[in-house]
């Protein structure tokens, strides 16, 4: 269960630093065709950036498995999804034409590089939802084994209703074997 949990987590940051890494070269591209610099061809370039450092922090959360790391993982994915939303609204900017009148119009030539961050973003949003769901179950993991590593320091047993509790070292095999 673990490992495959392990898995999952860095096969979904991996996902994530891919689609970083290609909306920042897109991003880069696109603004180097730009004559000018408007939003939506830079867009993907700070968007990526989020997606790769959500990726960073996936990878981080498995090996790590503290609590904030991983609560760090689940925040930057739930502000990832809302970086792609906002890349997304600001790429649909460059699809069209404005008119001084307050009309728009599709523009006759199509930028493949607009098509191509689109779906980077809208990939990303999927891969989010994915790695939210992901980082609880890596969170629910990393307690379990927090836990067994506890119980093997004492054994807590309670005799009766309210105040008498006895704390006792739990009882090895080995420690069986000698009292008897």
């Amino acid at each position: 269960m673990m490992r495959a949990v392990e898995t999952s987590a860095h096969i979904v940051s991996g996902i994530h630093i891919f689609l970083g890494l290609l909306s920042v070269c897109v991003g880069v591209v696109s603004s180097i065709r730009a004559d000018v610099w408007l939003a939506h061809r830079v867009s993907p370039i700070w968007s990526g950036g989020f997606f790769i450092i959500a990726g960073i922090l996936g990878i981080w959360c498995t090996r790590r498995k503290s609590s904030y790391v991983i609560m760090c993982f689940t925040a930057f994915s739930v502000v990832s999804m809302v970086v792609a939303v906002v890349s997304i609204q600001l790429l649909r900017v460059g699809l069209v034409n404005h008119t001084t009148d307050g009309h728009t119009f599709q523009k006759e030539k199509k930028d493949v590089l607009i098509y191509i961050s689109l779906a980077a973003a809208g990939t990303e949003i999927l891969v989010c939802m994915a790695a939210i769901v992901l980082s609880c179950r890596v969170a629910r993991v990393a307690k379990e084994e927090q836990s067994k590593q506890r119980d093997g320091m004492f054994h807590v047993k309670v005799l009766g209703q309210k105040d008498i509790v006895v704390v006792t070292r739990p009882v090895d095999e080995h420690d069986e074997l000698t009292a008897v």
